[in-house]
This record gives C-alpha cells, sequence and structure tokens, in this order.
C-alpha cells in the first residue's frame, strides 16, 4: 500500500476505482458512475494489485488511466476481464456529451448543425434537413477520429484496446 511512506500507484488506482463505484458523494458529480461496480475478488486490493502488477508498467505508462468500457462498451463493472490501462487521449477519446438533438447533433432553425469535439475543439461538419442525416455525419466522423488515434497508439497500446478501438460503433442512443 506505501512505499517510502507514500501511497503507490497500485494503491491510488485501486483506492480511486473504489470510489467511483462506491461513493456517492462522488457519484453525484460523475453521474457516469451511478450503478458501476468492482468484481468482488477486486474488494481485496492484494488481487487487484496482482492483476495490475501483469498489466501495467510504470516506466510506459504512467499517468494512463485504468479504463472499464473500452474493451466491452456500455461496461458497469471493473473486472480482469473488461479492464485495460490507456493514454488519457484515448479515454478522452470516448469522452461523450449529448447538448443537443442527439449526439453530435444541434437543431438550427429548420436545419440540424453536426458537430464533433476533438480535443477540447468544435469541428462543423455541416447543416442537414434531417438529425438523422446529422447524426450519420458524426458517426462517421468520430469512428474515424477513433482510428486514428488507435493508429497512433497501436505499438503502445494493449492490442485488445486496439482492436475495440477499430470496432466501435457510434450510436444515436450513446
Amino acid at each position: 500500500v506505501k512505499q517510502d511512506g507514500k501511497h503507490t500507484t497500485y494503491y491510488i488506482r485501486w483506492r480511486g476505482m473504489l470510489e467511483r463505484c462506491y461513493n456517492p458523494k462522488y457519484q453525484e458529480e460523475k453521474k457516469t458512475y451511478v450503478g458501476c461496480s468492482v468484481v468482488e475478488e477486486w474488494h481485496n486490493f492484494q488481487n487487484f494489485a496482482e492483476w495490475m502488477e501483469q498489466n501495467y508498467n510504470p516506466e510506459t505508462m504512467k499517468g494512463w488511466h485504468l479504463d472499464k468500457d473500452i474493451l466491452v462498451k456500455g461496461n458497469k463493472i471493473y473486472s480482469p476481464e473488461t479492464c485495460c490501462f490507456v493514454p488519457q487521449e484515448i479515454n478522452k477519446t470516448f469522452t461523450t456529451k449529448k447538448r443537443g438533438v442527439c449526439l453530435g447533433v444541434v437543431s438550427v432553425g429548420k436545419k440540424f448543425r453536426s458537430v464533433i469535439s476533438i480535443k477540447g475543439v468544435q469541428n462543423h461538419l455541416g447543416y442537414f434537413k434531417t438529425y438523422q442525416e446529422a447524426f450519420r455525419a458524426y458517426k462517421t466522423a468520430k469512428e474515424n477520429y477513433i482510428k486514428e488515434v488507435a493508429d497512433k497508439w497501436k505499438d503502445k497500446i494493449d492490442p485488445r484496446v486496439y482492436q475495440a478501438m477499430y470496432n466501435y460503433q457510434v450510436e444515436i442512443t450513446d
């Protein structure tokens, strides 16, 4: 748990995971974690640390995030089968905010504007007659962007993460 009087990276990750899943105050601010849980075996720190020892390289993965829902889209359970470590850039690639008709679409008069945010910058994709057409433009742009980021990190990330990114499908209900 501690080394030289400081909490280890392993412990910090474990504690953070438990907080996201079981701290109501945390979940008030971050609603996406409501309903999340940790598999029973990882309630024991030593079991989690053993898994992390096999899946985390502190020299090449410093600052990487523990992720539970890239390998299994929509997953709410932290477990050895569903978790992986990814750089912040990959984790942020999957961040979405609904601000309109549907993901990536806002209504502008009688038209629908498609917009994608990449690295905090809003990119206008065009105006469309229907929200479905606008969403298709967003979906194509988002899936292509996810593949670009996957290609950038291909030699550094778990092959399962790379494959999940290439297979990722943006849905209108996301």
